[in-house]
């Protein structure tokens, strides 16, 4: 038997206590092996100079691979048979294995840690994987000012004392593909100055085929799930932000769709300092989103600003159908408003408070989508609110294509799954047809692009306001309201979006049905008010729930134009013209 086929094999059972693996160093060198042969076609048809300089960052890749492949393998053979042990010992190689990913990620950096930053927030993870790979958010350590300022020089054509007044050369931020620098311009102006590491374009191919490459290995030997799609998307996304003209152009249009608002805030852009590799804008401090001690040392509530971030990405979904692509806490900070000239603020206890306004940054990556979809969309969560199935089936399977649209009312309709029994679960399942997260990977597969990368944004946004402090009912008034404002706006148009014709699908045809749903979504806002005005405020509410419990465990920035005052630890140099 070759040490291929026993690696397939692995296990020949000779008693119900005794196992004898056929498992040799061999079937380790044969994938090794393997893994070197499809990586040295990289060389053959790719770029020389690049697969060169990629070298040691793929074998990394392929040795952790190799190790992890060996223990998985190693792990199932054993300890199949007793389902409890093999649960516990599985869960501990997770986080195990998924250290030593942590590690290899963060030795390459680049790429590798975009790729785990992105992977992190996918729910089909499992958690071991998930929490570790959030320490990627604020571990990428800074590279040298020499080196950061010679790509200034080189893309801007200037040099750095003839634009600033004053350039902290410590980063107040690293991140997977560039580092931020607080600066002054000549005006006096405070500025974050986003310089994209040196390198980074001709390095994606080779570092995504390779991972690409180890991916399929997987697929083929161990029958994993294939994530290649994963790191095809992952490719496509990239291009888009490594060219931060387009980040500029993002920022520029999301600021313009929220123009009316005062509870969000994009930091201004400077176009003649910024490139497509260098990007100037507006100073702003603030709290990262998910920091809850901070936000309460700061008299800002955070199921207040959880239920502001729900509204927010609900908003971009519904009624603008632009959808920032990369919401996770890192991307969204928060600082209190001026307080409120309004006297019953200094009188009513939940408006003593501060009030939140977030700040959105990062606008590399950004989905779009048609207002058709939108529309459906919209009806969909309004059919939620008025519990009919029917209705809420009929608008995803138009929005979505039938194999998806039975499946996406289950996804998306709250529902609290841990009260759930475990015969309740399997029966909701059953009936929409999905056993697992294989059933709804391959469902999402067969949807529009847009509408599944608009869907993976809002999982992110949806765990973040979970974390805060928001439940099941915040996040179905949240959605239904925003939901009713998107299908107004459609309808009657706005200075942003011309009108558009509404066909109402389902029961939503009825007139009468449309009134009911106003009146029930205008009951859960008084609801939510009474609620309010009852428990004194949900600042008062926060803190008597910090007295018996800790904050979450928090997870760093990726690229940042804002800091916490307090974790600011930069110097600086000013810098006069020769």
């Amino acid at each position: 038997m070759s040490s291929l086929s026993a690696l397939r094999n692995g296990l020949s059972r000779s008693s119900p206590n005794h196992y004898d693996i056929i498992w040799d160093s061999m079937a380790v060198f044969d994938l090794a092996l393997l893994a070197t042969l499809l990586i040295s076609i990289l060389v053959a048809f790719g770029s020389r100079f690049e697969i060169i300089k990629a070298g040691p960052r793929i074998v990394r890749m392929v040795m952790w691979g190799v190790r992890a492949g060996y223990r998985y393998k190693k792990t199932t053979l054993l300890y199949r048979y007793d389902t409890s042990l093999y649960e516990e010992k599985l869960s501990k190689l997770h986080r195990q294995v998924a250290h030593g990913l942590l590690k290899v990620c963060q030795k390459n950096g680049g790429i590798y840690v975009k790729a785990g930053q992105t992977a992190a927030s996918l729910t089909t993870l499992p958690p071991e994987y998930r929490e570790m790979l959030e320490k990627l958010e604020d571990s990428v350590p800074p590279r040298s000012f020499g080196y950061i300022r010679k790509a200034f020089e080189i893309d801007l054509g200037h040099k750095v004392e003839d634009v600033f007044e004053m350039f902290e050369t410590r980063a107040t931020a690293a991140a997977s593909l560039a580092q931020v620098h607080k600066a002054r311009l000549k005006d006096g102006t405070d500025v974050a100055v986003k310089i994209q590491y040196p390198g980074l374009e001709s390095a994606l191919h080779a570092d995504l085929a390779a991972m690409s490459i180890l991916a399929g290995i997987a697929t083929y030997v161990f029958r994993l799930s294939d994530w290649r799609w994963f790191l095809n998307e992952l490719r496509d996304k990239l291009s888009e932000e490594l060219d931060f003209r387009n980040e500029a152009d993002n920022a520029a249009r999301l600021a313009a769709c929220f123009s009316t608002r005062t509870d969000i805030v994009v930091p201004r852009l400077f176009p003649r300092w910024s490139s497509r590799k260098v990007l100037c804008m507006e100073w702003i401090e603030g709290i990262k989103v998910s920091d809850t001690a901070e936000l309460k040392k700061s008299g800002l509530s955070p199921r207040e600003v959880g239920l502001l971030f729900q509204r927010i990405a609900a908003e971009m979904m519904c009624t603008h159908g632009f959808v920032h692509g990369d919401m996770h806490p890192g991307n969204v900070f928060v600082r209190a408003l001026p307080p409120s000239t309004n006297p019953l603020a200094q009188i009513l206890p939940w408006c003593r408070h501060n009030r939140p306004q977030l700040v959105l940054i990062d606008h590399g990556l950004y989905f779009s989508l048609p207002p058709e979809m939108r529309i459906l969309y919209c009806m969909m969560w309004c059919a939620f609110v008025l519990n009919d199935s029917a209705t809420a089936t009929t608008a995803a399977i138009q929005l979505a294509g039938e194999t998806t649209g039975r499946v996406l009312p289950a996804m998306l309709k709250p529902r609290d799954w841990d009260r759930m029994s475990p015969e309740e679960r399997l029966r909701a399942r059953n009936k929409v047809g999905f056993g697992g997260m294989q059933d709804i990977r391959n469902a999402m597969k067969s949807c529009p692009q847009q509408l599944a990368d608009c869907l993976r944004a809002m999982t992110i946004v949806r765990h973040t306001c979970s974390r805060l402090g928001t439940n099941i009912a915040d996040r179905l008034r949240v959605n239904a309201i925003e939901a009713l404002k998107g299908l107004k706006v459609a309808k009657h148009g706005s200075p942003q979006h011309p009108r558009k014709r509404v066909e109402y699908v389902g029961v939503m045809k009825s007139r009468w049905k449309r009134w009911r749903l106003w009146a029930h979504i205008a009951a859960m806002k008084i609801v939510a008010w009474v609620a309010l005005i009852a428990g004194g405020g949900m600042y008062i509410e926060d803190m008597q729930e910090d007295s018996v419990s800790k904050p979450p465990t928090e997870s760093g920035s990726e690229s940042v134009s804002v800091q916490k005052p307090h974790q600011r630890q930069s110097f600086q140099v000013h810098v006069t013209p020769a």
